[in-house]
């Protein structure tokens, strides 16, 4: 839910996400500066997190995402994902365009601009829950991870005003132990706030693990935000989860 006491919740191929190293939201961009060509991921997650909300409304949801890169740093996409915008509407689609640009200023720090454009094509309420997002990232060598998130015109809904954009902002840290036979541990921890009506902020945070067997990835983790954000969205929506997520990549 985007807000309390509406009937109707963001990710690149979900930067829009809460971005915990592969944790429970899927990070479908590519990282950093490779070879031109085209690749992509099918993912199942038992529930659809971004920024510590779950956007499927604590059931699976199916993801994938295509996209195309070049040496020079540019890439680009197009991210899906089913949701549950609403526990009283038929599941439908996330569908998200991308473009970016990464690039190294060093052997150990890798950044990463992109620009995202979120539709729900299929929602009852149609494109008035379209969105646009910009995120600034920035990896230090493979254990720690920042971003920072902005939108001119993220979706709210408050019972007196109805459903209206305004501007979001958000901030997080992610962490990543050593891989150690396979395995690594992560935890991060973000920041949202919301503004217009009731304009509000809180607190996400997660921890869990990453097992990789590539081309395919498993994670597990627990994720939950303060008690502010219960008051932005459903209980249901912000009250912390437990969840896994299978990708393959190709």
């Amino acid at each position: 839910m985007w807000e309390k006491g509406s009937n109707a919740c963001m990710g690149t191929g979900a930067i829009a996400r809460l971005l915990l190293l592969g944790a429970a939201s899927l990070c479908l961009a590519p990282r950093g500066v490779g070879a031109d060509g085209w690749g992509g991921s099918i993912g199942l997650t038992s529930d659809y997190f971004v920024r510590g909300i779950s956007r499927s409304d604590g059931q699976p949801a199916l993801q994938g995402d295509l996209h195309f890169s070049t040496t020079s740093g540019f890439f680009g996409g197009l991210f899906a994902s089913t949701v549950q915008i609403d526990p009283y509407d038929p599941r439908n689609v996330e569908l998200s365009g991308f473009l970016g640009f990464a690039w190294s200023a060093s052997d150990d720090w890798h950044q990463k601009i992109v620009l995202d454009h979120y539709s729900y094509p299929w929602n009852q309420a149609g494109s008035k829950y379209d969105y646009d997002e910009l995120t600034v990232d920035a990896a230090y060598q493979d254990w720690l991870d920042f971003a920072v998130v902005y939108s001119p015109n993220a979706p709210r809904y408050v019972s007196y005003a109805g459903l209206f954009k305004a501007a979001a902002e958000s901030v997080e840290v992610n962490l990543q132990s050593p891989r150690r036979h396979r395995l690594a541990a992560t935890a991060g921890v973000g920041y949202s706030y919301e503004s217009g009506a009731d304009a509000a902020g809180y607190v996400y945070w997660s921890v869990g693990a990453d097992y990789d067997l590539a081309p395919v990835s498993l994670s597990l983790s627990y994720i939950d935000t303060t008690a502010a954000a219960k008051a932005l969205f459903y209980n249901e929506a912000a009250r912390g989860h437990w969840a896994a997520t299978l990708i393959w990549r190709f």
